[in-house]
């Protein structure tokens, strides 16, 4: 355990002002699993973010390391307060979208199993796309299910990519991409309609510029025209949101309504507040 907790890339933390009373603020909570980390966030009782922490460990480590994530359920001073959680976020790249006229769950597991490789201690959930008339599936460790339910009680779990299909964004053309530390949630509207969702790796920025501009050209869209937001897993992703703002004159990380001294954090703060209206 003190090799996976000690080779991180460092516990990074935003708190939106310096005030020692200010974990006292916080009312509710919200944390996001991704492989190898953990991002939590906490707001005040009108919803306002005041503080983010995030941790993860090396990618040459395993990706779902329970004893990992059981240590900062333990220490993290912002899940100190299990009743305060209401919800957590867990990111996986087995995911597959299913139009609720065909929605089956045997038959939608099935189809899962033959699209990705399900182990055996991981489990298929279903979340219902009610607006957009389709049912998200996606596979996680059933380890990590038990652990959210042992710890948290009350919390909601959610897959990750939830707030992508969230109603503010279904403008004529725009994607919505989530970058985390090896991969791209990525989710497409066009005509106010869900044409695409895809979960995707990277090894550089170049990777993830050429993916979308592919999927741009595949359904007959004019970059120019595309409206693009990014958000961002943790503040060291930030430098990647940049440099693909150079192929993507009109991409945005963020709404700019947190104040922060330290533009790393726009894209994070921004998806945590997206996650958060998806938990109410």
């Amino acid at each position: 355990m003190a090799e996976v907790t000690n080779s991180g890339s460092g516990h990074q933390v935003y708190k939106v002002q310096s005030s020692e009373g200010l974990l006292a603020q916080v009312s509710k909570v919200i944390f996001v699993l991704t492989p190898r980390g953990i991002c939590t966030a906490g707001f005040s009782e009108r919803g306002d973010l005041l503080m983010i922490s995030h941790n993860d460990y090396k990618k040459s480590l395993p990706t779902w390391i329970l004893d990992f994530f059981e240590h900062e359920f333990l220490n993290e001073e912002l899940l100190a307060s299990p009743h305060k959680v209401i919800a957590a976020f867990v990111a996986t790249e087995k995911t597959m979208l299913i139009p609720d006229i065909l929605f089956n769950e045997k038959e939608a597991d099935k189809w899962m199993r033959q699209l990705h490789f399900i182990e055996q201690n991981e489990i298929v959930s279903s979340y219902q796309l009610k607006e957009d008339k389709a049912y998200y599936m996606y596979a996680w460790p059933a380890a990590i299910k038990s652990l959210i339910g042992r710890y948290f009680t009350k919390a909601k779990v959610l897959p990750f990519s939830s707030y992508q299909f969230y109603k503010p964004f279904k403008s004529e053309c725009s994607m919505q991409c989530s970058i985390t530390s090896d991969s791209v949630y990525a989710t497409l509207y066009k005509d106010r309609q869900l044409h695409w969702h895809q979960v995707f790796t990277y090894q550089t920025t170049e990777d993830i510029a050429y993916h979308i501009k592919h999927v741009c050209q595949f359904h007959n869209i004019n970059i120019s025209e595309l409206s693009l937001q990014c958000t961002t897993g943790n503040k060291t992703l930030a430098g990647v949101v940049t440099e693909l703002s150079q192929y993507f004159n009109e991409l945005k990380d963020g709404t700019g309504n947190v104040p922060s001294n330290d533009r790393n954090w726009t894209g994070t703060i921004y998806l945590l507040q997206q996650l958060y209206a998806c938990a109410l």
